[in-house]
């Protein structure tokens, strides 16, 4: 399935629209729909009534003329002008088809791929037929609305042409109905997304200040979702910075930027899809002195002494050459082999479970148990059921595809694929070599052969023009658009607007997606109290909390009355908390009735922590014998260090040495 990948900034300045008028000659059936929506579904490739939902086709087309000296060939488009993201419709009933891929072009006739993207037609049918048909057809485009562009219309459609046209881009607009793509994404119909770093999820309460939008429909298939956005979703040329979930800035010199300046311009969604096209020629070479447009920028191919272009020289030509963001390569000829049902010792490809064998295709021999079954025969490994467990076996660069008849091996880096028999099926007959369970040869070397493979990683299109066809069908690459630019959300909030969270903990806190001006309210940071907290960009800074909200100065109180209980000659009490960044002042000790009735030691106060008791009074500084009224002060000027992430608990301790009477007073002011 193709995603809607089309330029949203396609649409240029004094250059018209391109409308083709068209004729299709020949349509091909190309893939069924392989997923089924709902138990219902009739028409995917699994069902008997399954129909196509893409198909190659052939058309010509008659060139347009026009006014711009801005375009690929001056005053004109032609054939050579379609690419990949057009749409073709029936001329007669406006029908549309997105183009996906593009076999061949010339100036007078195209050969593509086209898709009834999201099925459109073969719902609209009561046959399920979404299918195009030879006649007329009209190639246009879309604008960054998702918008079709029909003017000039050409005189050959018929009178409900746009009004069909325009109905079926209102009613799936590909901008308002944006599909996105990941892998056992885990959304349902009516989930609010948000996007981060690490992909796609269902926002909550954390994750809100990214979200993009709401899912109208959990697919098409397992991995692709559908949302309205919260905003025009959009692409660039050259390609927005960044990486997904990021906030992309305005800087100061009107660059966009990921570092925070306080103006956010947009929220990046997607991170690019690599555009990639591998030939299907190996070895391929080009005449010396061809040449052909690559994204606008002129390649002449050269070879040595007048002979044909080789791959490495067509790699260094395509390199040598700036601007066109393309980069060639040459990549093995993958190793591809089929099993082979007339050398199989049953007729078909298949074995009785169990049963084994080693496969070495270049990454070591991995042992292969083959004991999946049923699929089609009870008991019996047919090649469905042997994909089951060679994909469990996981080996390294090896690709497994099966049909009901058929297993296909491919080893993508082209080397050889080896076979060394283990344990045989209940009738003795093992996995490969002459009348084998799958037909396999023992040995199957490598081609040995590279092919062409172009890559352009912002995404965008591969678009390659020539005269004569003599690259595409050297090297089997035609233009091409397999991947999407990175997408942006346009969050239009001008300056923004710090907002405060409500969260339980600092673990909480810690979570959050924030950015610079954020605040957190955290209802117990872990001492059992508030604090609030603003985020500078990089770290969470306390601004303030339970303790430093009533006034700027505070004083911490405790009695103590004799006679007192429990064991031994002094006793604790608790005074308070005070907060990172307090600084205690004073504290008192007023005698308010004399201690008498003590023995072994003279009744004192130290003031302290747990782990150091009397470090801001000792006893030395207060006699608790002294007269009724007299009061003795500590000032230690002590100041908790602003980096400590917990409160200090300030401990007072009564030496009483057993009075039996006596009433003190003391009193720790901070700030």
């Amino acid at each position: 399935m193709a995603l809607s990948n089309y330029k949203s900034t396609q649409i240029e300045l004094n250059v018209p629209n391109k409308v083709l008028s068209t004729n299709i000659s020949s349509v091909t059936g190309h893939a069924y729909w392989p997923h089924q929506n709902g138990t219902g579904d009739i028409w995917y490739s699994g069902s008997g009534s399954k129909k196509y939902y893409q198909w190659e086709i052939v058309f010509s087309v008659t060139e347009q003329l026009h006014g711009s000296h801005l375009t690929r060939d001056d005053f004109k488009f032609n054939g050579l002008d379609v690419v990949v993201g057009d749409w073709i419709a029936q001329a007669s009933s406006g029908d549309c088809w997105k183009v996906i891929s593009i076999t061949s072009k010339s100036a007078t006739s195209v050969t593509a791929v086209v898709e009834d993207w999201l099925r459109y037609n073969t719902f609209r049918t009561s046959t399920g037929n979404g299918n195009p048909s030879n006649g007329t057809g009209v190639v246009f485009s879309l604008n960054e609305k998702g918008v079709p562009m029909l003017d000039p219309l050409p005189g050959t459609v018929a009178a409900s042409f746009y009004p069909t046209v325009a109905s079926r881009f209102e009613y799936l607009n590909p901008q308002t109905n944006y599909v996105l793509e990941q892998t056992s994404h885990g959304l349902e119909k009516g989930d609010i997304v948000s996007v981060s770093s690490s992909g796609f999820s269902k926002a909550n309460s954390a994750t809100m200040a990214k979200m993009i939008g709401v899912v109208t429909e959990a697919g098409p298939g397992p991995n692709q979702f559908m949302i309205l956005p919260n905003n025009q979703i959009i692409d660039f040329e050259p390609a927005i910075p960044g990486n997904q979930g990021d906030y992309i800035y305005v800087s100061t010199s009107g660059e966009f930027t990921t570092s925070d300046t306080g103006k956010i311009a947009f929220l990046k969604v997607q991170d690019a899809i690599p555009t990639v096209l591998t030939g299907s020629v190996n070895d391929p070479t080009v005449p010396d002195t061809h040449g052909i447009l690559l994204n606008t920028k002129t390649i002449t191919f050269a070879g040595t002494g007048g002979a044909n272009a080789t791959l490495s020289q067509m790699v260094s030509t395509i390199n040598g050459v700036s601007g066109h963001n393309v980069v060639a390569s040459s990549v093995p000829t993958p190793n591809a082999i089929n099993s082979d049902p007339s050398n199989s010792i049953y007729g078909l490809v298949g074995g009785y479970t169990p049963f084994s064998a080693y496969i070495d295709s270049g990454s070591g021999n991995t042992l292969v148990n083959f004991t999946t079954n049923g699929s089609q025969y009870a008991g019996v490994s047919t090649p469905e059921d042997m994909k089951t467990d060679l994909d469990t076996a996981a080996i390294t660069n090896l690709t497994v595809t099966a049909t009901a008849t058929v297993l296909t091996l491919t080893e993508v880096n082209g080397n050889a694929i080896t076979f060394t028999n283990a344990n045989a099926d209940s009738n003795g007959n093992h996995f490969s070599g002459g009348s084998s369970l799958t037909g396999f040869s023992g040995t199957n070397a490598s081609p040995g052969t590279n092919k062409l493979k172009l890559t352009r990683s912002d995404g965008g299109p591969i678009d390659i023009y020539e005269g004569t066809e003599n690259f595409r069908i050297g090297t089997g690459i035609a233009s091409g658009h397999t991947g999407m630019f990175p997408l942006a959300l346009n969050i239009e909030q001008g300056i923004r607007t710090g907002g405060t969270t409500l969260v339980a903990s600092i673990s909480a806190r810690d979570s959050l997606t924030s950015q610079a001006g954020d605040q957190a309210y955290v209802t117990n940071k872990g001492d059992g109290e508030w604090g609030l907290y603003l985020y500078d960009g990089s770290s969470w800074v306390e601004i303030s909390n339970q303790d430093s909200a009533t006034v700027d100065a505070k004083t911490l109180t405790t009695t103590f009355a004799m006679p007192v209980g429990g064991f031994g000659t002094s006793t604790t009490q608790n005074l308070g908390n005070i907060s990172p960044g307090r600084k205690i002042q004073s504290v008192s000790i007023d005698v308010n009735t004399t201690f008498a009735g003590h023995s072994g030691g003279e009744p004192n106060i130290e003031i302290g922590t747990q782990a150091d008791p009397d470090v801001y009074c000792d006893s030395p500084s207060n006699d608790l014998t002294a007269t009724a009224g007299d009061t003795f002060i500590c000032n230690p000027e002590y100041q908790y260090p602003a980096t400590e992430t917990q409160d200090q608990l300030i401990r007072a301790r009564c030496n009483h040495y057993g009075a039996s009477s006596g009433n003190v007073t003391i009193k720790l002011t901070y700030i």
